[in-house]
């Protein structure tokens, strides 16, 4: 099941002659990758059979978050209202729910009685309370232009039906046909008009969990995973990743922090990285006619995606 597409990134690995990597380090120790090993030699298994369980109840989910309740699930919804509901898993049925101050948002997670929302197609990440109440806002490290190589793989399209085919789909004014080498401006890839001032303005984070005093927030721009200190928003370690559209991410079973699971949409996978050196150590492929990966979570032995048709779907880890 292997292919050539992970071949082009064998320079990420280092020589044979480099030092053993030494044991992982305690919980809590997250370091800089280094020896990483080539991304076509990561063991790969098929996924099991994907479940479509319930439409939500927007009809662009966009990102998925746990609670300390195993039975409820928050959702972030990239349509332009920006609705962020807490639901109950085994259903799909609106518990509560707000709204914030984001752009087409790609992932949040419950940090205490607070939250943090990737707001993508502005480049923040926002601090807020669990009404909707903006704390902060700050960065994103890593943001711009996703840019395209040669050999990406091409962009997944759902197969799912639109859920809610009434209900108007799209995230607003902001960054319309400004995606990847297309700057919006109708000209040939990758180009500005001769009086432009200001380049690639660009997106920001898709997934975000945290950890402590750390936010681990996947980059697209950047093709990296950034582990950002909360108190003082620099970056301990950043982890690379094998594909360009890194979107849901999770820790493991039970919250297990000694394993981070990392999807990516294009590819129509998830990697499963060791929680504290981001060796990927496995590949769980989707079948070819699943639905496209947006939010992800564990709960169980289950991993929990929604599709922004408006869809929440699930397969057994």
């Amino acid at each position: 099941m292997r292919t050539g597409l992970f071949a082009r990134r064998r320079f990420l690995s280092l020589a044979a002659s480099a030092p053993v990597m030494a044991a992982a380090p305690a919980l809590g120790q997250v370091r800089q990758p280094t020896n990483l090993p080539a991304w076509d030699s990561v063991p790969v298994r098929a996924a099991g059979k994907i479940e479509v369980l319930y439409k939500t109840k927007h009809g662009q989910p966009n990102g998925l978050a746990l609670t300390d309740n195993p039975d409820h699930l928050w959702i972030v919804d990239q349509g332009a209202a920006h609705w962020i509901s807490l639901i109950d898993i085994r259903n799909g049925e609106a518990l509560r729910e707000f709204q914030a101050d984001v752009v087409g948002p790609s992932g949040l997670v419950q940090d205490g009685d607070t939250m943090w929302i990737t707001s993508t197609h502005n480049s923040i990440i926002l601090h807020c309370d669990l009404n909707g109440k903006s704390i902060a806002k700050y960065v994103t490290p890593g943001a711009g232009r996703i840019y395209e190589r040669e050999d990406d793989p091409p962009g997944r399209r759902s197969p799912l039906a639109v859920a809610w085919p009434d209900m108007p789909r799209g995230i607003g004014p902001a960054q319309a046909n400004n995606v990847g080498n297309n700057t919006g401006k109708g000209l040939p890839p990758g180009q500005l008009p001769l009086d432009a001032e200001e380049g690639s303005a660009g997106t920001g984070a898709h997934a975000i969990l945290v950890d402590g005093d750390y936010l681990v927030t996947a980059v697209p721009p950047a093709r990296q995973i950034f582990w950002i200190n909360k108190k003082t928003w620099k970056i301990k370690a950043t982890w690379p990743v094998p594909g360009n559209r890194t979107h849901g991410m999770s820790w493991g079973r039970n919250q297990d922090k000694s394993v981070v699971w990392s999807s990516d949409s294009n590819l129509n996978c998830f990697f499963r990285h060791d929680g504290r050196t981001g060796v990927i150590a496995e590949r769980v492929q989707l079948p070819s006619d699943s639905p496209v990966i947006h939010g992800a979570k564990v709960v169980g032995d289950w991993m929990y995606i929604c599709d922004d048709t408006g869809w929440m779907c699930r397969f057994r880890l």
